[in-house]
């Protein structure tokens, strides 16, 4: 069939040709060499029947194959030189000789041709093409023409390209034609070559017509190639379209405005439109379109819409499920049939993809399940005028339990220790996805030992006829992987150290699946990283491991200003210069001015996170701060000085110490105040040391979804430290994050005791005592509400003991910009030093909240209910504060 090819276009080139011109210059053509595994024998005349046929083309005289065949008297093609091929023309009298070959390997050809000047006092012309497939054979033929063509226009050639113009162009450019010719000024003149660039030109699609005209000059030939442009689409009008956004519609035509005009982009615009409105549930929308001239090359495209109504899902059906309910099945689903808010959420729109993706999802609830081989088959959509039906149907098959587990292979640990952390074991029935998680329990126990590439495969034994599988966990170790070599990217700003300090491995260290994760997590608590990923590659050896640590830097200094309202402090105005990697070596300065209601705060802060390299806290805060309580006025101002240190940083716990010295003015004390706060007027010094022993395992510090932060801390002022104020303070702290199975919903549970005592008499002022109330605490009252009081005054007095439980369930209202939901109960109390803790005397509020992380802090919206109000308190409160979260 090739053959047949081959010879059918060494037919039509034949055609093509316009018959030898009587010229004095002759060229001979020998045939060509054949290297192949295939039989292309034929080939070998075949190729030079096409150059031949190309030369008549171009108006040069060939020597006839037959005269060629003559004078070569059998002689072997690939035996032929230049010397040879000179010897050759002499005698055909020929003024060049063209010899060459062609090798074929696999679907590629190449083809090496030589042109010869008889004469000797031209140089040899070479020509060498590679191809794809022997259908391009003509194609490199007539480079071969063209090249001996060329050689020979000294000699009486046929006549050249004297100049390319280009007409009829206003917005193409000249040079944007140009681009797609292959004929230059000085080539050989062919029709056949022309006629291929008007072809190359109406490709472009920027014309409506293209036409060539071809003119003599005394230099030769003059191509002139004359285009009619395409209309520009200068207006673009959409009619009828009342739910969807004329934007909205823009975006998916497939064109812009002020582009050629192509007629195809048109008719898919109207395809692109229908997806979109099926997508918004608009299934029978009619779209049609017009085009308008507008003026001179300019048309305009109108399009007709008819939306028609709205098409939900009212009904999704499981055929052949018995087991599980329809609308069990449904729940595992991300499409939901129509509901009550479906106008504004979407609900009952059909997304296919969606659709497709809930079949699998269907299907592997079945495999969690024990139903092994369960079969979800693809949905059957039904759309008719009135709504979208959706038919899925199942098969579930038998149910299979769990039986045996076990573990086989290159055991490191003893069996029943690895069989303890299988969850798989506590199933009743067959659970696929717990099985994966199983494997990956044992992957890290043995990448945790180093060994980076074991292999774990999980075998089942099915027992058809007590519908029970027996679970063999395979174990193939592999070898003992160490870190070879550690390298950063991403980091402009951050200095390597900075980063390699938080990495839990060294080079030369064992492999550790959990000292990955567990740098990953150091990284993210840093702040300074939009994206952290550990990437791991093979190193030198099989035993080695090569870790690319790859960042993405977020800004770390921010100068902030802005006004808000909290419960507490009313309307503020906050001032904030921070920057968290100063130059980018880890360290900590903020300027920050909070100007409120209730509060004024001036602070300077500084802080050294690895002092001396080493995981030593050390920093110092200075401080100005107002307070305006309610029957009198505090000012304090002073400094800090700080400091930490991890006592035992696998398990995370941390021991931090706090000297403060603080000047305590209290002043415009009301007349009707307590004769406790009466007591306060004037000026006090507090100077304090507090420690801190603390565990946090959160998984990162804003948003955690899992782990914890428990303290215990101590405050000791007075006494040898000198001061009026002598007292000693206790709080123990205790806050949970536990993921739940519902995704990224975390359930968040709190626990707080505090308790104080005074050194010497009147040593522990009011406003060292415990107080609870406002969006830090119990919410639903207001700040600083829940304290003790004067029965006189009813002034809030503060107590010494303190008790405080919080349960929330956070989760996610707006995902991708990081608004979070949250539910939430809290109850506690305050006591004073001769009351006893009591739990049945808790206050109790619950209420829900939103949070986010503004630009100037986390951002907490809440409204809290008081469960049990005392006369004269407020049953609600709404809160808001831009600040740290407790």
């Amino acid at each position: 069939m090739l053959k047949r090819t081959i010879l059918f276009g060494l037919c039509l080139v034949c055609v093509w040709s316009v018959g030898a011109s009587a010229l004095a210059a002759r060229v001979a053509v020998m045939p060509f060499a054949i290297y192949s595994q295939d039989d292309l024998a034929y080939l070998s005349q075949g190729i030079q029947e096409m150059v031949n046929s190309h030369l008549l083309n171009r108006g040069v005289q060939v020597v006839s194959p037959a005269d060629v065949s003559r004078v070569l008297k059998g002689r072997n093609a690939a035996n032929l030189d230049e010397q040879a091929a000179r010897s050759l023309g002499r005698t055909l009298k020929a003024d060049s000789v063209v010899f060459g070959s062609l090798t074929k390997v696999g679907k590629r050809i190449s083809l090496d041709a030589r042109v010869v000047d008889v004469s000797g006092r031209k140089k040899t012309g070479v020509v060498y093409l590679q191809e794809d497939g022997l259908e391009n054979l003509v194609m490199a033929t007539e480079r071969v023409a063209q090249e001996a063509a060329s050689g020979e226009a000294g000699t009486g050639g046929g006549p050249r390209i004297a100049e390319i113009k280009i007409e009829g162009n206003d917005r193409i450019e000249d040079d944007a034609i140009r681009r797609v010719l292959t004929i230059q000024v000085g080539d050989p003149y062919s029709e056949s070559q022309v006629a291929q660039e008007l072809k190359a030109i109406y490709g472009l699609d920027y014309f409506e017509d293209v036409k060539v005209d071809v003119s003599d000059s005394p230099a030769g030939k003059v191509v002139k190639f004359i285009v009619v442009e395409k209309p520009v689409v200068s207006q673009i009008d959409f009619t009828g379209n009342r739910m969807v956004d004329r934007e909205k519609l823009e975006e998916v035509l497939g064109y812009n405005l002020y582009t050629i005009l192509k007629p195809q982009d048109v008719v898919a615009s109207v395809d692109n439109l229908k997806n979109l409105y099926r997508e918004k549930g608009y299934y029978n929308a009619k779209i049609d379109y017009e085009l308008e001239p507008l003026g001179e090359k300019r048309v305009g495209v109108k399009y007709k819409i008819t939306e028609g109504s709205r098409l939900y899902i009212r009904n999704i059906e499981f055929l052949g499920n018995e087991f599980y309910s329809d609308r069990k099945l449904r729940s595992v689903m991300e499409t939901k049939t129509r509901g009550i808010l479906s106008w504004i959420t979407d609900t009952g729109i059909l997304k296919k993809d969606a659709l497709k993706t809930d079949a699998e999802a269907v299907q592997e609830f079945y495999f969690n399940n024990g139903f092994i081989h369960a079969r979800v088959g693809e949905p059957q959509v039904e759309i008719t005028e009135d709504g979208i039906d959706i038919k899925i149907s199942v098969e579930e098959g038998p149910r299979f339990k769990v039986g045996k587990v076990d573990v086989a292979g290159d055991l490191i640990f003893d069996k029943e220790e690895i069989l303890d952390e299988l969850k798989i074991r506590k199933q009743k029935y067959f659970n696929r996805e717990i099985m994966r998680k199983d494997v990956g329990v044992i992957r890290d126990m043995y990448a945790n030992k180093g060994y980076a590439l074991v292999r774990i495969r999980p075998d089942s034994t099915e027992h058809q006829d007590t519908s029970v599988v027996d679970i063999t966990f395979q174990i193939e170790k592999g070898v003992l992987v160490s870190f070879e070599r550690i390298s950063i990217m991403g980091n402009d700003k951050t200095m390597d150290k900075v980063i390699r300090r938080e990495v839990e491995f060294d080079e030369g260290d064992l492999f550790s699946a959990e000292k990955l994760r567990q740098s990953n997590i150091n990284l993210y608590k840093l702040g300074y990283f939009d994206d952290v990923e550990l990437v791991t590659s093979k190193g030198s050896a099989d035993n080695k491991m090569d870790i690319k640590i790859k960042v993405k830097e977020r800004p770390t200094g921010a100068f902030s200003f802005g006004a808000g309202y909290s419960s507490y402090n009313q309307v503020f105005g906050m001032v904030s210069i921070s920057q968290d990697n100063l130059f980018g070596t880890g360290r900590k300065l903020k300027v920050q001015a909070t100007l409120g209601g209730r509060l004024d705060e001036y602070v300077l802060s500084f802080t050294e996170p690895w002092l001396f390299d080493r995981r030593i806290t050390a920093g110092f805060d200075i401080f100005l701060r107002d307070d305006e309580y309610d029957t009198f006025n505090r000012r304090g101002s002073g400094f800090a000085l700080r400091g930490g240190y991890p006592l035992w940083e696998e398990q995370k716990i941390r021991l931090s110490g706090r000297y403060m010295f603080e000047h305590v003015e209290i002043k415009d004390v009301s007349t009707y105040a307590s004769q406790a706060v009466k007591d306060l007027e004037g000026t006090r010094i507090t100077s304090s040391l507090a420690f801190q022993l603390k565990r946090d395992t959160k998984n990162r510090n804003f948003n955690p979804t899992e782990g914890s932060d428990n303290s215990f801390n101590v405050v000791y002022a007075g006494g040898v430290l000198g001061g009026d104020n002598h007292f000693v303070k206790y709080t123990l702290d205790s806050g949970w994050f536990i993921p739940t199975p519902i995704e990224d919903v975390t359930l968040f549970a709190r626990g707080k005791i505090g308790y104080a005592t005074e050194l010497k008499s009147d040593g522990l002022p009011l406003y060292e005592k415990f107080f609870l109330g406002g969006i830090n605490s119990v919410r639903g009252y207001k700040w600083y509400s829940i304290s003790p009081r004067d029965p006189a005054t009813d002034d809030k007095l503060g107590g010494e003991k303190m008790l405080l439980f919080n349960v929330e369930l956070i989760f996610p209202l707006i995902k991708s910009a990081g608004i979070m939901g949250v539910v939430f109960f809290d109850q506690g109390n305050v006591w004073t030093s001769d009351q006893d803790y009591d739990i049945s005397d808790l206050r109790r509020g619950y209420g829900a909240g939103v949070r986010y992380y503004s630009p100037m802090g986390p951002l907490r919206l809440e409204y809290g209910r008081a469960l049990d109000p005392y006369s004269g308190e407020a049953e609600e409160v709404w809160e808001f504060s831009v600040g740290t979260f407790f």
